[in-house]
């Protein structure tokens, strides 16, 4: 036999007994010690997928624009878009919307662009928006003419106010904060000011002073029906309202 003969075997041989080996040791259950896995990266997302933004469930679930960021309200999910939102509101506040309902990536938020108790629908882009919650909440009772103001369950404070006159009644609902106001409003707002995402639909002829339905403070009467469908209340109220409510806050109004 050549010598190159006999190296070739002597590989062979060595190769039979490598495999040998490793058969052996995969078939030895008894053996206590195992190799670790080798960690396997996550699957990609399809192209046309982005994670979603998780939503809150501490309280009641608020989104805000980021920095320059613009996003569609539409009138339903995917649906029509009824305006495109920036980052600041028209009164220059922070736009933060309230969450109200939730179907799959779309949020629905009340607001100010459609009648009352209509939604319009964000989608949940988180390279858009930012996700947080509050707890706080005003509740008016238009026939008691009362507020409250609410942390959770518990009552801060409840006050009187003055709700819209026949005619031009306070709408009820449930909508939310959009903007606060502080000084050069004029006397008939008072100290301050909250909007809501509340609407008049019943404005009086010659009225100039817009549609939206504010929260606002008074230097007149309290616990009547006189007001184009504001809610009034004395100033030092509508003041801690002011400092402790965040935007995107509910405001529940109720007959």
């Amino acid at each position: 036999m050549s010598r190159t003969s006999r190296m070739i075997g002597a590989l062979a041989l060595l190769a039979l007994i490598g495999a040998a080996v490793a058969l052996a040791l995969s078939g030895n259950s008894s053996d206590q010690t195992t190799a670790a896995p080798i960690p396997r990266a996550a699957p990609s997302p399809p192209a046309d997928h982005e994670p979603g933004l998780k939503l809150s469930h501490r309280g009641q679930a608020i989104v805000w624009l980021r920095h320059d960021a613009k996003i569609a309200i539409r009138s339903s999910p995917g649906g029509k878009i009824v305006k495109t939102l920036r980052w600041r509101t028209p009164f220059d506040s922070p736009t933060v919307l309230a969450v109200f309902r939730h179907v799959g990536d779309w949020a629905g938020v009340p607001t100010p662009l459609l009648p009352n108790g209509q939604l319009g629908w964000v989608k949940l882009d988180p390279s858009r928006l930012r996700a947080g919650w509050t707890r706080y909440a005003v509740d008016v009772d238009l026939s008691r003419r009362t507020a409250q103001l609410r942390l959770g369950e518990r009552v801060l404070r409840s006050f009187t106010v003055t709700v819209g006159a026949p005619g031009t009644t306070t709408p009820t609902g449930r909508f939310a904060i959009t903007d606060t106001f502080r000084g050069n409003l004029g006397p008939a707002y008072g100290c301050c000011a909250l909007a809501t995402t509340a609407t008049q639909p019943n404005l009086p002829s010659g009225w100039l002073g817009g549609n939206r339905i504010a929260i606002h403070g008074t230097y007149g009467s309290l616990g009547i029906a006189d007001s184009h469908g504001c809610v009034r209340a004395a100033n030092e109220n509508v003041n801690l309202l002011v400092n402790r409510v965040p935007l995107g806050s509910p405001v529940v109004i109720r007959q």
